[in-house]
C-alpha cells in the first residue's frame, strides 16, 4: 500500500494558535490526530535577517484522500505569511492505527 498516511510538520509562534488550529482541523475531520511539541527554538533568516524565535511544532497526520483540503485550510488558518508546511509519506503504518484513522474505529483507544 503506497503512503496510507501523510505526515505534515509546520510550527507556530505560541502554543495557544498551535493548539486552537491542530483541534479546528482535527475537527474539521481534515487530519486524523495533531501532536503540540514542547516549545522549541528556530534560527532563520526573514527579510535579510537572521531570526530565533521560539517556535511550537506540530505533526499532522493526515490521509491521503484529504490532503489538498487539509492544506488549503491550514494556509488559511496560520497566522505565518510563509508558514513552514513539510511533508513526508509514512511508510509504514499499524494496521490498527490505519484503520481508526480510516474511521473504522477499533474500539481501542489509540
Amino acid at each position: 500500500m503506497s503512503n496510507p498516511l501523510l505526515i505534515l510538520t509546520t510550527t507556530f509562534g505560541n502554543t495557544d494558535k498551535a493548539e486552537e488550529v491542530a483541534a479546528a482541523l482535527v475537527d474539521h475531520g481534515l487530519a486524523v490526530c495533531a501532536q503540540v511539541d514542547a516549545p522549541l527554538r528556530s534560527f532563520y533568516r526573514w527579510k535579510g535577517e537572521v531570526q530565533n524565535d521560539q517556535e511550537v511544532r506540530v505533526t499532522f497526520k493526515v490521509l491521503p484522500d484529504r490532503f489538498d483540503l487539509f492544506c488549503g485550510e491550514l494556509r488559511l488558518q496560520h497566522p505565518y505569511d510563509v508558514p513552514q508546511m513539510i511533508s513526508w509519506p509514512a511508510s509504514w503504518v499499524d494496521a490498527k492505527y490505519l484503520a481508526w484513522a480510516r474511521g473504522k474505529d477499533t474500539g481501542e483507544k489509540s
